[in-house]
């Protein structure tokens, strides 16, 4: 924003000898003509021609010149400059001056606030990576401010922006979610909120937020609203989700190593002992050493030890699967948002979209949260490995939930893999039978195990026309209770 004299520099030669020109040409010819006729009123293009090129101090100069000039041809010009009726004329005329003058600089004061304003809205805009957007036909010609084409990386007037140019420049896999939903928006006549991508011209992906709402003008639905470079954001949440994806893995496996450490150090005496007494009593059996009592004796502190043994993997068991529920109220919709929300990254990664078919106003149901949200991430994770050798189709994870008849709730996960045989349902929920090459064949079977703790039911079936299809069911309060 220029504070000087003149509005451009480039503006500021050119315009200055063709204001002087006009100038002198309307000063010579009104000197010249009677006082009668009154030249001096074309002093007013003199003043318009000043606005384009000075600011409003440059303007007051350039009407003041006009003024002197008008004056000063009325002491020289052919007549009585004394005169009633040609003092009145040039009265007017130069009232006229002033006035043209006045509503110039006015104009021009208004015209440099709200220039001043657009460009402090250009700056904040540019700052936030914010740029707005308008349209009245969702296939016809839009309108973006600057920052909106630095966000699309078009030229800045270089075209009038259109949906095509929008569309030309959303990544290839999004393009008919952007078309649908300004389609349904128009039809509906209502804002909205969407979020995707755009594909650069050098291969770069970006990721965009366009926030919409809908005015009814005189019949006649237009949108406005606001465009959202959120790319930054979204790698800062992706990089900060992996950093504790990571610190997770990280701390399961120094948890393991521990729990493995404290395994082996509870189990490893036990089984000495057994070893020790093993051989002593069979010293004791020996001919030469016979000796029954002692080898009861030893036979017994053997069976301690076992039992010993056997005591460290029964509470390992109470740890897996009876450890006491910490129940509370569960919103299982809100339940399911919270996993499809921890997934993002990871499905993400794996190109696998994530649908949810929520049943509305569902009832809460007892159980731990914390339980049932590992056997929900447990259930997902397996429906996004099932899609992992899925090509030519998308992948599609389906998330949802209904209220049985009788009242339990319940919660499904619909992968669209291979599927699954009758074989393999019959086994999946087995200990250590897994599907995968380096599963360990543990999560299915803990799973089951939380839900039945629950009361409820966990079971996997053939989905249509392919893939596979993991249901269970919550008890409701009533049957809780009882």
């Amino acid at each position: 924003m220029r504070q000087g004299l003149y509005d451009r520099e480039s503006a500021r030669v050119p315009f200055t000898i063709g204001i002087f020109v006009l100038a002198i040409v309307i000063f010579a010819i009104d000197a010249k003509t009677p006082l009668e006729v009154s030249v001096c009123v074309l002093y007013v293009f003199v003043v318009l021609l000043a606005s384009v090129a000075y600011r409003w101090t440059g303007i007051v100069l350039v009407g003041l010149g006009c003024e002197i000039l008008t004056l000063t041809a009325h002491l020289i010009s052919p007549g009585d400059p004394w005169a009633h009726w040609s003092l009145l004329d040039r009265a007017i005329s130069v009232v006229g001056i002033a006035m043209s003058t006045l509503l110039v600089v006015r104009n021009r004061v208004a015209t440099d606030a709200l220039r001043e304003s657009e460009a402090y809205l250009a700056e904040a805009q540019q700052l936030s990576r914010t740029g707005s957007i308008g349209w009245r036909d969702p296939r016809a010609e839009q309108f973006w401010s600057r920052e909106t084409y630095r966000i699309y990386q078009y030229e800045p007037d270089a075209a009038k922006p259109t949906f095509a140019m929008m569309i030309a420049r959303t990544h290839p896999e999004d393009r008919k979610l952007v078309e649908q939903t300004i389609d349904t928006a128009f039809r509906n006549r209502a804002g909205f909120e969407l979020e995707y991508r755009l594909l650069m011209p050098d291969g770069t992906t970006r990721f965009v937020q366009l926030v919409t709402r809908a005015e009814d003008q005189a019949g006649r639905v237009s949108f406005v609203g606001a465009v959202m470079d959120i790319t930054a954001a979204r790698r800062s949440a992706d990089e900060l989700q992996r950093v504790q994806s990571d610190f997770a893995r990280v701390s399961r496996a120094t948890t393991m190593g521990q729990l493995v450490a404290s395994i082996a150090h509870e189990i490893n005496q036990p089984l000495t002992g057994v070893v020790t007494n093993s051989h002593t009593v069979l010293h004791w059996l020996n001919d030469r050493t016979l000796n029954l009592d002692k080898a009861r004796v030893t036979s017994e502190r053997i069976l301690r030890d076992g039992e010993r043994a056997s005591g460290v993997i029964r509470r390992i068991q109470g740890l897996l699967t009876k450890t006491p529920l910490q129940t509370g109220d569960i919103d299982i919709n809100g339940l399911i948002g919270e996993v499809v929300e921890l997934l993002q990254t990871e499905l993400r990664s794996r190109d696998v979209a994530v649908q949810t078919e929520l049943a509305p106003a569902l009832p809460r149901f007892p159980g731990d949260s914390i339980q049932l949200q590992q056997v929900l991430l447990n259930l997902a994770i397996n429906g996004a490995d099932a899609m992992s050798d899925v090509t030519g189709s998308p992948k599609l994870l389906l998330i949802g939930s209904r209220l049985e008849s009788d009242g339990d709730g319940l919660i499904f996960v619909r992968d669209h893999g291979t599927g699954l045989d009758q074989e393999t349902i019959d086994k999946i929920f087995d200990p250590f039978f897994s599907t995968k090459a380096k599963g360990m064949g543990m999560g299915l079977a803990i799973c089951r195990s939380i839900v039945e703790a629950h009361g409820g039911r966990l079971w996997a079936s053939p989905a249509e026309p392919h893939g596979a299809l993991f249901q269970f069911t919550l008890p409701g309060k009533a049957d809780a209770d009882a």
